[in-house]
């Protein structure tokens, strides 16, 4: 849980680390800021993206997720699909595990891969298991050739497996001997090493000269934790800090700071309000309509974006397969929820709550929604909790208790990875909107195995018209990432907008 102890102490370990230079311009080492404290430096293990991006500097996969979205080879020579359930890799000889551990195998390969759910470590599970989903098995077919076998043909398998952090090369001799130590001192073979971990400040990375391929630019990263804006606004003015991720309203303040640039990239996330379609009276779909249509969701993202997010009207962003250029645009009409309000039998409106997390944007974009609402004589009580209550709000039979949630979940370049969490089985898991609908899933399960990107397209935007003929989603936005760092840097930004490639940063 992130809370004000937390944060003044990610702030103290900022301020009382040795201060980069402040004037100058390129130099070897980099300060990076992160809004949440590292955890398990582990791929199938990992607490969040702040985990998965240090991973991605750390570790080797076969092939890897560019900047520009394109797969390019990074541990494997050879990764060939030789039938719509099986592809034949081949590996780089003299690829080398950090600490001493000797050279990559294709054992280790199959280690990683299967360890997610496969043949899980001391039989515990990954919670990212599902991005393995289908993986029947890994084969061994040489010291550095392998073969990983699916029980079913997976469209996503190279965007959301084996170039993303779930397809990390992690040593097998190191993890079974480290065990829990593991998680925090990793072994890897990647651009970069991890060389201290330090709770409530950060970790240090520093150039690993083994690694086979190209060198990282610069010779130590660190990685600080610094929750407060405040404190990061600071210390990116004073040189503190060279790189961070910032809310619209904070960069904004920095664009005519010196020696600083702030940059902006489309987001590849949802953002929208739920409704808990079992609880009263959202169990009525024409209360729903009316929610929706006295929201103005052009002035909730401009008063919680400053008008830099995008407007969203479906799942799927433009960005992704299956996005759904003629979804349509909610536009508010306060009489026609009044008019759906009566026939519902609440000519007097009704009283509702929406949770939120306690972050200014969220807060912001309540505050709008529960004026717009009033106006169709729905009072809207708002409750802000921190993240720790936040993501469990709407968990098991909790979950029953929600009325609306304003939410966001991270994505990938991948549909069925954004859908996921709308199933059946999601209910009481991420499906807060506890909305069921069997169609839905079966159009999810096949798009899943449809490798014909014409035919997939069809099917998601299908399983996008079942959302909305739902009226259980408000979507807001797909966020944008908004980004302040040292004029003279580069930073390797992935097409997720939150995912970096910390190894790829140059000047």
């Amino acid at each position: 849980m992130i809370n004000r102890r937390h944060a003044l102490l990610g702030t103290a370990a900022l301020l009382s680390a040795p201060a980069f230079a402040q004037q100058g311009g390129p130099r070897s080492t980099i300060a990076v800021r992160i809004d949440r404290e590292p955890e398990v430096i582990d791929p199938a293990f990992r607490s969040g993206l702040q985990d998965g991006n240090i991973v991605r500097a750390i570790h080797q996969r076969l092939y890897t997720t560019m900047p520009d979205g394109t797969l390019a080879p990074d541990a494997a020579s050879d990764l060939r699909q030789t039938s719509p359930t099986t592809l034949e890799f081949t590996l780089k000889p003299g690829q080398m595990f950090t600490d001493g551990f000797g050279e990559m195998t294709a054992e280790d390969v199959k280690f990683s891969y299967e360890r997610f759910a496969v043949a899980p470590v001391g039989g515990k599970e990954s919670p990212y298991k599902g991005e393995w989903a289908n993986l029947k098995a890994v084969e061994v077919t040489g010291k550095y050739t392998g073969r990983i076998v699916m029980e079913r043909p997976r469209a996503g398998l190279n965007t959301i497996a084996i170039g993303d952090v779930a397809g990390s090369i992690v040593c097998k001799e190191a993890v079974l001997k480290r065990g829990p130590e593991h998680n925090t001192a990793p072994v890897g073979s990647g651009p970069m090493m991890l060389t201290k971990f330090e709770r409530q400040r950060g970790v240090t990375l520093r150039r690993n000269p083994a690694y086979a391929g190209t060198p990282a630019h610069f010779e130590q990263i660190e990685i600080r934790t610094v929750q407060d804006v405040r404190t990061t606004d600071l210390a990116l003015r004073s040189g503190e800090l060279d790189f961070a991720l910032l809310p619209p309203q904070a960069a904004d303040q920095l664009k005519n700071a010196t020696n600083l640039t702030v940059t902006q990239q489309p987001g590849i996330a949802n953002i929208w309000i739920g409704l808990n379609v079992e609880k009263k009276p959202f169990d009525d779909v024409r209360v729903r309509r009316a929610f929706r249509l006295a929201l103005d969701v052009d002035q909730m993202l401009l008063a919680g974006f400053n008008g830099r997010a995008p407007r969203a009207n479906a799942l799927v962003m433009p960005q992704v397969v299956g996005h759904w250029p003629e979804a349509p645009v909610l536009k508010r009409d306060v009489a026609q929820a009044r008019r759906l309000l009566a026939e519902a039998g609440l000519p007097q409106g009704f009283r509702t709550r929406i949770t939120v997390q306690n972050q200014p944007a969220y807060q912001t974009m309540a505050l709008v929604a529960r004026a717009n609402l009033a106006e169709a004589g729905i009072t809207l009580e708002i409750d802000a909790q921190d993240s720790g209550a936040f993501f469990s709000a709407g968990k098991g039979e909790a979950g029953r208790n929600l009325d609306t949630v304003m939410i966001r979940f991270n994505g990938k370049l991948d549909p069925n990875f954004l859908a996921q969490w709308f199933t059946t089985d999601q209910i009481g898991v991420w499906n807060w909107q506890r909305w069921s609908d069997p169609a839905f899933d079966r159009l999810l399960d096949e798009a899943s195995a449809e490798l014909d990107t014409a035919r997939r397209t069809q099917l998601i935007i299908q399983a996008q018209q079942r959302m909305e003929e739902s009226q259980a989603f408000v979507w807001l936005t797909y966020d944008v990432s908004v980004f302040a760092h040292r004029t003279w840097l580069k930073p390797a930004l992935l097409p997720t907008g939150i995912d970096y490639a910390l190894d790829r940063f140059t000047v």
